[in-house]
């Protein structure tokens, strides 16, 4: 028998959508946060997500920074670390001298696919105890809350 009182207080259930969608959003962050700083490169968040871009054609500081709403200088100096640590080259556009193109270096692809590998394994282990059935009904639902969000932001 497991002497209750001992584990401290037992958290109170969440009672809307709402506080679930806060909580398990605030919770997740903060879980990818210290996978991505437990690499053998660590990386932030940001930075996942600004090698992520680039590696998907998006290699423009000013598409970088309107995918990711932040004003250019905050994406300039978030490139620039990316780019002293090795993982990122910046050059100038062969279309626009004035326009700088960024690429991933070796070590930022490799960096890229340890991330990956390290959130798909995460994401494998939280939904393990889920059946197909369910995360396939819940899927379209989180992505519709996803769509709405991001409209939302553009309205801003």
């Amino acid at each position: 028998m497991v002497d209750h009182d001992s584990l401290g207080p037992v958290p109170e259930p969440i009672a809307t959508l709402g506080e679930v969608l806060l909580a398990l959003g605030g919770r997740l962050t903060r879980l990818q946060t210290e996978i991505l700083a437990g690499l053998g490169q660590p990386l932030t968040i940001r930075q996942y997500r600004i090698l992520s871009r680039v590696d998907a054609g998006n290699t423009s500081l000013t598409s970088l920074s309107k995918l990711a709403r932040r004003n250019l200088s905050t994406m300039s100096q978030s490139v620039d670390k990316l780019v002293q640590q090795g993982l990122l080259t910046r050059k100038t556009s062969e279309s626009s001298r004035r326009t700088m193109q960024l690429a991933l270096t070796v070590e930022g692809a490799a960096a890229l696919d340890a991330g990956n590998r390290a959130l798909a394994k995460f994401t494998s282990e939280l939904t393990t105890r889920m059946p197909q059935e369910l995360q396939d009904q819940i899927l379209p639902a989180l992505q519709q809350l996803f769509t709405d969000v991001q409209g939302d932001l553009d309205d801003r």
